[in-house]
């Protein structure tokens, strides 16, 4: 498999993207093959964890656990990344092309995403893994999407109230299969404040 870094909102790569996955309107990932073309993170994740099941992460293979780690993974695209985003993503700097900046929907994006986070905080609990005894694609994405929050605004304070998510971040943050492809994860110190990055100063 080869991989090709694509910064849509950055302009790197974005017209030959586009070009390739036209239905996509410039969001990643996309996986091209001899015998398949594929956008969204959902579909690419379970069509490479079904290739090659030998990491079960899909869970033990019954039908019930893959359910589980499906539904898992849906609500972390869909909820969780969605609600963390409203509030990170308009305070990231340098994009060519950034997502709308209004303060009022950055604070509802916070209060939402703090509230979501709770939840997340309790039903994890003493957990290693989302589902069964081992690492499936429900750990993840919580995890990977969780990593997006605490390099933006998840800062030091919120860590320290949060040892649950904590744990189970810094377990999955240190497992060897994860460490090959991310070998470190950014912990900001203190949340981005909510201030366009864009306005002339």
């Amino acid at each position: 498999m080869n991989l090709v870094e694509v910064q849509p909102r950055r302009n790197i790569r974005r017209e030959e993207y586009v070009s390739k996955f036209p239905l996509s309107q410039g969001k990643i990932p996309g996986l091209e093959g001899p015998k398949i073309s594929l956008t969204e993170t959902i579909a690419i994740s379970l069509y490479l964890a079904r290739l090659s099941n030998t990491a079960h992460l899909l869970g033990d293979g019954s039908l019930e656990q893959e359910a589980q780690v499906i539904s898992y993974v849906s609500w972390a695209n869909e909820e969780l990344l969605n609600i963390l985003a409203k509030w990170y993503l308009p305070l990231i700097p340098n994009f060519a092309n950034p997502p709308p900046y209004d303060r009022e929907a950055v604070e509802l994006g916070k209060k939402q995403s703090l509230a979501l986070l709770n939840k997340v905080e309790e039903q994890i609990g003493p957990k290693a893994y989302l589902v069964g005894n081992s690492l499936t694609l429900a750990d993840i994405f919580l995890a990977i999407f969780i990593s997006r929050g605490l390099e933006w605004v998840l800062g030091a304070e919120w860590r320290e109230r949060h040892p649950n998510i904590m744990r189970y971040f810094l377990r999955f943050a240190d497992m060897p299969e994860v460490k090959e492809v991310v070998p470190h994860f950014i912990l900001i110190d203190k949340e981005t404040a909510n201030e366009d990055p864009y306005a002339k100063k």
